[in-house]
């Protein structure tokens, strides 16, 4: 698979997922698999999450992996239940949409799901918002967080924290 020089790519919880967006409107998933004695045997398609209009910014799992949240430039963001038969081309259903504020982003933004699958917390500019991922509702925003824009953000495996990192490499670390 090719992909663009804009994508973002991550491995699932557990292991045997591996994704790819490639600022498309969609998020690629195989399947890595290994034999009993744990060498590698190759790769298989496994499903995509589609529904965006515009390009995926960047895309996040649950601890458990049977969530999948993503964010895109349309404005909006979806949270999937990947917790599906996709041997049997089941494909992952749509749980439930949002929209974002991209008034203020520059350009890009990063999203990342409680290890629960209960917040999705999405990061523009130098600000974060958190949404409740069953009802789409805003929980809660952080404005101003660093000097400039966030390039990463993810929860800690307890979720209790959110690391953010900014262009600088300076980290920094909030109660969620």
């Amino acid at each position: 698979a090719v992909v663009a020089s804009q994508s973002t790519g991550s491995i699932s919880p557990c292991k045997d997922l591996v994704g790819a967006s490639g600022f498309t409107p969609e998020v690629h998933f195989w399947e890595v698999k290994f034999n009993k004695s744990g060498s590698f045997q190759g790769v298989q398609e496994a499903m995509d999450l589609s529904g965006h209009k515009s390009g995926v910014y960047s895309f996040a799992f649950s601890g458990d992996t049977r969530r999948a949240v993503t964010v895109s430039k349309d404005g909006t963001w979806r949270v999937y239940n990947t917790d599906v038969s996709w041997h049997l081309n089941e494909d992952p259903k749509l749980l439930v949409s949002g929209e974002y504020s991209t008034d203020d982003t520059q350009g890009t933004a990063h999203v990342a799901m409680s290890p629960d699958g209960r917040i999705v917390a999405i990061a523009t500019s130098n600000n974060i918002s958190l949404y409740n991922s069953d009802t789409a509702e805003q929980i809660d925003t952080l404005i101003g967080i660093h000097s400039d824009s966030i390039t990463r953000l993810e929860f800690s495996d307890t979720g209790k924290y959110i690391f953010t990192r900014r262009k600088d490499k300076t980290i920094r670390v909030w109660l969620s």
